[in-house]
C-alpha cells in the first residue's frame, strides 16, 4: 500500500462524510455562486455497507461540497482503502446532484450520481451508481430511505457486468442526555443481479451508534455488521467492526 500517496491526495482535498450534499449543510462558506463546504473524517476503520475496505487499518477521508441555492449540488470525495486492486491505496469521487423538498410536505428528496475510481489500481474496477433518497422528520425523528443502483458494481476486470441495487433505510434521534448527543442507525440490503461469474451473493448490512456534536466536531461511536455475507465476497475478518471517528466540518 503507498500510503504517502493516499494521504497526499487527501490532504490535497483538504476534507469528509460519504454523505450526498443533503447531509453536507453545515461548515459550508456562501457566497454569489452557491456555499462550498467540506469536511475531514479520521477513522479507526473504513466500513461500507457492513465491510471493511482499509483491511480493518485507520481511515484518512475528506471531501468538498459545493451546492448552489437551485438544489443543484457537485463534488469530490476520497479516501485511503484497500479496495481497487494491486497498485491501488486511494479512492477518489467525484458526485453530482439535486436535493430540495416537495412543497410543503416536509418531505425532502436527494436524487445524484457517484462514480467511483481507484486511480493507482492496474485492473479497471471503476464503478458508478445513481441513488434516490427520501427523508422526513417526525418529531425528533430523522428518517430516511434510499435506493443505489450500480450497472457494473465490480468494474470490467472483476465479476464484470454485474448490477446491484442497495435498499437503505436510516434513523436517528436525539439522546437527552446532553446537547448535540443523539442515536442514530442504518439498516440495508445489498442485492446483485447474478452471473455466471458470480451468484447468491446477496447479504444484509446495518450500523448502530452514539455521535455527539459541536459547531464543527462530530464523535461518533459505531458498531457496523452485516449478515449473509460469503467468502468470496470479503474475508471473515474483514466482516463487521466497531469503529471511532473524528468529523471536522469546514
Amino acid at each position: 500500500m503507498k500510503k504517502y500517496l493516499a494521504v497526499c491526495a487527501l490532504l490535497a482535498f483538504s476534507t469528509a462524510l460519504s454523505a450526498p450534499a443533503s447531509a453536507q449543510k453545515e461548515g459550508s462558506e456562501e457566497g454569489g455562486f452557491g456555499s462550498l463546504s467540506g469536511k475531514l473524517k479520521l477513522a479507526s476503520n473504513y466500513m461500507y455497507r457492513g465491510l471493511s475496505v482499509s483491511d480493518d487499518g485507520p481511515q484518512l477521508q475528506g471531501s468538498f461540497t459545493w451546492a448552489h441555492d437551485s438544489g443543484f449540488y457537485a463534488g469530490v470525495w476520497a479516501s485511503n482503502t484497500s479496495a481497487g486492486g494491486e497498485g491501488n491505496s486511494v479512492e477518489i469521487d467525484p458526485f453530482v446532484g439535486f436535493a430540495g423538498t416537495v412543497g410543503d410536505s416536509g418531505v425532502g428528496y436527494d436524487i445524484g450520481f457517484w462514480y467511483y475510481s481507484f486511480p493507482g489500481s492496474v485492473a479497471d474496477l471503476d464503478y458508478w451508481e445513481v441513488y434516490g433518497i427520501l427523508s422526513y422528520t417526525l418529531g425528533e425523528a430523522d428518517l430516511g430511505a434510499s435506493v443505489w443502483y450500480a450497472n457494473n458494481y465490480f468494474g470490467d476486470d472483476f465479476f464484470p457486468d454485474t448490477p446491484s441495487y442497495a435498499l437503505q433505510t436510516t434513523a436517528s434521534y436525539p439522546l437527552p442526555i446532553g446537547e448535540g448527543v443523539s442515536v442514530s442507525g442504518k439498516l440495508g440490503r445489498q442485492i446483485f443481479d447474478e452471473s455466471a461469474a458470480l451468484t447468491a451473493q446477496d447479504y444484509t448490512y446495518y450500523d448502530i451508534g452514539v455521535s455527539k456534536a459541536w459547531d464543527a466536531v462530530t464523535l461518533d461511536l459505531r458498531w457496523h455488521d452485516a449478515d449473509g455475507v460469503k467468502p468470496d465476497l470479503a474475508a471473515p475478518e474483514n466482516v463487521g467492526s466497531l469503529v471511532a471517528s473524528i468529523v471536522f466540518s469546514f
